[in-house]
């Protein structure tokens, strides 16, 4: 990965004395962590349920959400490489105070909704390999949590390699799902012309904003902000247009990868479970996949939902303590914030099972992606006001057609989040 960053970010001779090929390499990598945001267990909820009950109809819409996520992370990455800092603190300096708190508690309570998410997806994994029930499936998975990143922190970079090896199972349980299933290409693209159709669907319509409200977050935000900057301040400031070129490429070759991902999940799930019943949520994905396509497509399934849920939590455990230390609120290890928020995640999701009365997992991702939802604003609002001011940004600052673009890009995605928020509320 870093070799292909290199040179696709190459043409320039670097002077060794101005930026070190050591600080060049490190701009590698952020993108990665990112990208993992990408393909948590709300991406594969709503992918299912749109390659299930639409075929590839919703297929155009898993490429252009993650276009749109690129586009905002390179929004992150020139403001992080022209200021050397990260978006929670720029927030914090140089917005109006009450705004900064909002985003504060926006992101703070965006990463509740996050490990959410990730200790149900974790738990719907168990159910699926052991059937353990939702309550103690969560329990366990925070406990494996805590458990991993307490491993990591043995080793110097324990937690980017451990990431990259749990991302690396993903990717490589759907390549083997993707070659079971062998989609006739001619089909796919055929039914990629089909989207009128499927967003004319009212449930259509609203898978397709759940794959909308499920890509971007905004604690990815954060943390890749805050990996940049760490990484910026050994770089001298004549040289960052230099570096913004490799983690430009470091960003969209990530998140390409995520897009992979996200689009082979709705691939086999539209070639193998099309037009079967109660494919709609995980449980119905893996019952429907063990009967179509054998027990050992079903097992890969189980177990790279179990990896998606990790390295997710292992990231909104990160991008917790960048947002803590940006926004000045209390000092907390990468350890203490799992075990913090881990525990504020069981109870929440202990709480919600309790009073649904369901011990089904598709509920609370949903509720979870609500939450994202209206925590969104308060961190992309801030992002495009900041990258948008030249005192600030300096020449990385975007000009009348960029502010535009991004304005534009802003209040739509905000729009139909909201829209979500509403129809999943009244639902």
């Amino acid at each position: 990965m870093t070799r292909l960053i290199l040179a696709v970010s190459g043409g320039q001779k670097l002077q060794a004395d101005r930026v070190t090929l050591a600080s060049l390499r490190g701009l590698v990598g952020p993108g990665l962590l990112v990208a993992v945001g990408y393909m948590d267990p709300g991406n594969w909820a709503t992918d299912i349920a749109g390659g299930a009950g639409f075929a590839y109809g919703l297929l155009p819409v898993v490429l252009l959400a993650s276009l749109l996520a690129v586009g905002f992370q390179l929004l992150v990455a020139r403001l992080t490489l022209a200021t050397g800092e990260d978006l929670a603190t720029l927030t914090r300096r140089h917005l109006p105070k009450p705004l900064a708190t909002a985003s504060w508690l926006a992101g703070e309570a965006a990463i509740l909704a996050t490990a959410l998410a990730e200790l149900v997806g974790g738990a719907a994994a168990l159910r699926l390999l052991f059937g353990l029930p939702i309550a103690y499936g969560v329990g366990v998975t925070a406990l494996g949590t805590v458990a991993v990143l307490s491993l990591a922190k043995l080793r110097q970079g324990g937690h980017e390699a451990l990431i990259h090896a749990l991302v690396g199972l993903v990717a490589l349980s759907f390549l083997l799902l993707l070659f079971q299933v062998s989609p006739d290409p001619r089909q796919v693209v055929s039914g990629m012309g089909q989207v009128g159709s499927a967003l004319g669907d009212a449930s259509g319509l609203m898978i397709a904003l759940g794959i909308l409200g499920a890509t971007l977050m905004p604690h990815n935000l954060y943390l890749h902000a805050g990996e940049l900057a760490k990484r910026a301040r050994a770089i001298p400031a004549a040289q960052r247009a230099v570096a913004y070129r490799f983690a430009r490429n470091d960003t969209v070759i990530s998140l390409i990868l995520a897009m992979a991902v996200n689009a082979a999940i709705l691939i086999v799930a539209a070639t193998s479970l099309s037009g079967s019943e109660g494919v709609s949520s995980l449980d119905g994905a893996y019952a429907a996949m063990r009967d179509h396509l054998g027990f050992g497509a079903a097992l890969i399934f189980a177990l790279a939902l179990y990896a998606a849920g990790q390295s997710s939590a292992i990231t909104g455990v990160m991008a917790g303590q960048v947002l803590s230390q940006g926004f000045e609120r209390a000092h907390a290890s990468n350890q203490q914030r799992s075990v913090l928020t881990r525990f504020a995640a069981v109870a929440l999701a202990i709480a919600l099972i309790t009073l649904r009365g369901s011990d089904s997992p598709d509920g609370l991702l949903v509720w979870s992606q609500v939450v994202l939802g209206v925590a969104l604003p308060f961190a992309l609002v801030p992002l495009v006001l900041l990258v948008s001011r030249r005192d600030i940004a300096g020449q990385f600052a975007l000009g009348p057609q960029g502010k535009l673009l991004a304005g534009g890009a802003t209040t739509v995605i905000i729009g139909l989040n909201l829209y979500l928020i509403y129809a999943s509320l009244a639902a």
